[in-house]
């Protein structure tokens, strides 16, 4: 009796050891930054503020987010920055000019999917 409590307890010390291990050997899961943004509309008149919201994903709380404007083949940041809060962020912009303009938020290396937005 003696030999099958000391084989049981053997095994079970055995087994909470190895998920110990496998535990603390388990990569650590790390999330690739991203940003989404999307404008509040598709088609202001010249002249409106247009609110341009986001979420974030990896991102230090309190880390800025820029908007960039496309120029040609180039990407221009704008003075229209934010701090992320809760894994989000909003920024504001007053169009002057019309036509079709392309937009998109950058923090560091990460950027968002560009964003077209029409002026009347």
């Amino acid at each position: 009796m003696k030999t099958r409590i000391a084989a049981v307890s053997l095994v079970s010390a055995a087994l909470v050891a190895g998920s110990a291990a496998a535990a603390g050997a388990a990569p650590a899961v790390h999330t690739k930054p991203s940003l989404t943004l999307s404008a509040s509309s598709a088609h202001p008149k010249r002249g409106a503020t247009v609110t341009f919201t986001g979420r974030t994903r990896g991102l230090r709380e309190g880390s800025t987010v820029t908007l960039q404007v496309k120029e040609g083949t180039h990407w221009k940041s704008l003075p229209a920055t934010a701090a992320v809060r809760h894994d989000r962020y909003r920024i504001t912009d007053r169009f002057r000019g019309t036509g079709v303009e392309v937009f998109r938020a950058v923090d560091g290396r990460t950027a968002s999917k560009p964003v077209a937005v029409r002026v009347r």
